[in-house]
């Protein structure tokens, strides 16, 4: 439902995971028992979503499924925060969004440690690679690096070779940190925005470099499910109408869910749902 004839709001009962200071989207799930965890960005939380993937996953498999997605996080938000790195380990099971690589600090700029999209600071090799560039015009990772891919083509292919390297450092160092069974989650979305698909500078070749740590890739396409009617279903308000544009809308959760909810289905030997 939009925003038509009154202001909806939707409730995320904010929650907290032991002794992480991060706020996540609730209500909490208990951990005392076996549970799942799934670790990502805004695609994970759910903004303006009543039925998030990750509530549809608990429904579908009969799991405790905790959501620790966090709006523009990258792999730096959960390398950072030791005590929830915590609770991700003692997660039977866990799925790890393949987040994109925009919001990692790395040689030529740093990210906040837990607003990934926040830019912090650029380094000398960054100036050396953006000779003409004004570094205190930017206050958002993607703004930053919409600018430089239009002002300086050639140079920003360097910067994006960076940018995957860091993320496969990341992926990998990430994973190695955890126990249980690993299940990768690709969201595919090929709609080319003003830096590519989505998740961004990631390829399939990344991706499969990190085979050996993990036990599975659940692979969903998103873009036939990104329709003006599917939009529609969404809760917002007219100000929010443009963030939840950018946002997956509930038939992409739908899909996720029905993919994930088999992923982890077959790993316990259960028929699919």
């Amino acid at each position: 439902m939009s925003y038509e004839g009154h202001e909806p709001e939707l409730e995320y009962y904010p929650c907290r995971y032991g002794r992480s200071r991060i706020v996540f989207r609730g209500p909490r799930v208990s951990i005392d028992g076996p549970y799942t965890v799934v670790l990502g960005g805004s695609e994970v939380y759910g903004k303006f979503i009543e039925d998030p993937f990750c509530d549809q996953l608990a429904d579908r498999t009969g799991r405790q499924v905790v959501n620790l997605g966090v709006m523009n996080a990258s792999t730096d938000l959960f390398l950072r925060d030791e005590a929830l790195m915590e609770v991700v380990c003692g997660a039977e099971s866990v799925v790890i969004q393949a987040m994109g690589a925009g919001n990692i600090s790395n040689r030529y700029y740093s990210v906040h440690p837990r607003r990934n999209d926040r830019f912090l600071r650029h380094s000398r090799q960054m100036e050396k690679l953006f000779p003409e560039v004004d570094f205190s015009d930017f206050a958002f990772t993607r703004h930053m690096l919409h600018a430089l891919k239009s002002r300086a083509p050639v140079a920003f292919r360097t910067l994006e070779t960076e940018l995957r390297a860091a993320w496969v450092t990341r992926m990998r160092l990430l994973l190695s940190r955890l126990s249980g069974h690993k299940t990768l989650l690709w969201i595919e979305n090929r709609v080319e925005g003003d830096l590519g698909p989505e998740p961004l500078f990631v390829t399939v070749d990344m991706m499969q470099g990190l085979e050996g740590q993990i036990h599975k890739v659940a692979h969903c396409d998103v873009t036939d499910d990104l329709t003006e009617e599917a939009f529609g279903e969404m809760v917002f308000t007219e100000t929010e109408q443009a963030q939840a544009r950018q946002m997956l809308p509930p038939a992409a959760h739908n899909r996720i869910a029905q993919t994930l909810s088999r992923a982890l289905r077959r790993r316990n030997g259960l028929a699919a749902a």
